[in-house]
C-alpha cells in the first residue's frame, strides 16, 4: 500500500460490521478531522490496525448470533466516537487525535474480553454509547454528556439457567441518555464497565464498576458490585460456603492475608490507618471477593479507605495460599495460571 493510502477506522471497523472488505482512502483527501488525526499519526494509525485485528478475532470466537451483538455494538462505538471526537479542535482546545486516542485504547481493553474462554463458556459483550449536546465544556468530552455502558453475555447459553445468568447482566442497560441543554444545569458522565473473573461448570465471577463524573469536578467517583453467581442448580450469589470448607477459620484468616499482601507490596509506606482498617473490612466480606485466575482479589470503592487518593488498589491472596481451606472442585477453573487458560 502507497504510505498516502491509509485505512480508516471508520473504513476498517464499519466494513468487519458489515462483513465486507476492508476499504481504504487517499490521505491527502482526507476531510474529516478523524481521518486527518489517523492518518497524521503513527500512533494511531498502529491503534488503528491492532483495533481491526482485536475485533476480528472477537467476531470469529463468536457464534453468529455473538457476532451479530458485537457488531451492533461495534457500530454504536463508531457513531460515539464520531460524535465526541469529530469536531476540528474541542471546545477545550485538544485536537481530535487526543480524543480518538483515548477511545481506542478504552475500545481495546473492551475488545479484550469480548470472544474469550472461561472455563467451559465463551462471553460476548454488549455496549451502549449515548451522548447528548449541552451547552457544557466541564466534561470528559467537552460539549456532550456521555454515557456507556458495557455488560458481559455468555453465548450461545445452553440451558435456563445461562440464558438467566445473561438476563440478570442486562440490568445495567440504561436505555437512551437524556440531557437537559440548560446552561445552568449541572451535567454528569456515567460508565459502567466489568472485568470477568472466572468461570466453573457451576458459577461465572465477574466484577462491575461504575464510575461517575460531575462536569467540573475535582475528580469522578467510582465504585464495585462482585458478582459471582452459582448456575447450578440455581442461579444464586455464592455464599463463603460456596467457596470455604465448613469450620475453615476464613473470617479470622483472611483480613490478614490481604492485609500482609498490601502491606508487602507498599513496603514501609503503608498510609494511614484507614487503609488497614478498609483492607480488614472488605477481606472478612463475602460480596467483594472477586474470584480470579490468580486468586482471590477485593477492591475499593472512591474514597472506600479514607480520601480519594488513599485507594490501595486491587489486592489478590493466591489460590496456593487459601488452598487448606478450599471447598468446591470447580475452583480448579480458577487456580489455573493466566498462560494455561483456554
Amino acid at each position: 500500500m502507497h504510505p498516502s493510502f491509509r485505512p480508516s477506522v471508520a473504513a476498517i471497523l464499519a466494513s468487519l460490521a458489515l462483513g465486507a472488505h476492508a476499504a481504504s482512502f487517499d490521505c491527502k483527501a482526507a476531510k474529516a478531522p478523524t481521518e486527518k488525526a489517523i492518518c497524521g499519526s503513527p500512533r494511531l494509525s498502529a491503534l488503528d490496525e491492532k483495533l481491526a485485528r482485536d475485533y476480528e478475532r472477537a467476531l470469529h470466537a463468536l457464534s453468529p448470533a455473538g457476532a451479530a451483538t458485537l457488531k451492533d455494538s461495534q457500530r454504536n462505538w463508531l457513531r460515539f466516537v464520531g460524535a465526541v471526537c469529530g469536531q476540528r479542535k474541542s471546545a477545550d482546545g485538544s485536537e481530535p487525535a487526543s480524543c480518538v486516542q483515548a477511545e481506542f485504547e478504552r475500545r481495546l481493553e473492551q475488545l479484550a474480553q469480548a470472544g474469550v474462554r472461561l472455563g467451559p463458556y465463551v462471553f460476548g459483550r454488549v455496549d451502549f454509547y449515548s451522548t447528548a449536546r449541552v451547552h457544557d465544556d466541564a466534561g470528559a468530552h467537552p460539549g456532550f454528556v456521555t454515557d456507556h455502558v458495557g455488560f458481559a453475555q455468555i453465548d450461545s447459553p445452553i440451558n435456563a439457567t445461562t440464558t438467566a445468568w445473561n438476563a440478570a447482566q442486562r440490568k445495567d442497560d440504561p436505555g437512551p441518555i437524556s440531557a437537559s441543554d440548560d446552561p445552568d444545569d449541572i451535567h454528569e458522565d456515567n460508565d459502567t464497565d466489568y472485568t470477568l473473573g472466572c468461570a466453573g461448570d457451576r458459577f461465572v465471577s465477574l466484577q462491575v464498576t461504575g464510575t461517575e463524573y460531575q462536569h467540573g469536578a475535582a475528580h469522578g467517583s467510582y465504585d464495585h458490585e462482585v458478582r459471582n453467581l452459582l448456575l447450578a442448580p440455581s442461579l444464586r450469589q455464592m455464599a463463603a460456603g460456596d467457596i470455604f470448607t465448613a469450620g475453615a477459620p476464613w473470617k479470622t484468616k483472611l483480613p490478614a492475608l490481604f492485609w500482609n499482601v498490601y502491606a508487602h507490596d507498599a513496603g514501609p509506606d503503608k498510609g494511614p490507618a484507614s487503609i488497614e482498617e478498609a483492607i480488614k473490612t472488605s477481606a472478612a466480606s463475602p460480596d467483594r471477593w472477586l474470584l480470579t485466575p490468580r486468586g482471590l482479589q477485593i477492591s475499593f470503592d472512591a474514597d472506600e479507605a479514607g480520601c480519594y487518593a488513599c485507594n490501595p488498589g486491587p489486592i489478590t491472596v493466591p489460590w496456593s495460599t487459601l488452598k487448606p481451606m478450599l471447598a468446591s472442585p470447580d475452583l480448579a477453573a480458577c487456580k489455573a495460571p493466566p498462560s494455561a487458560r483456554p
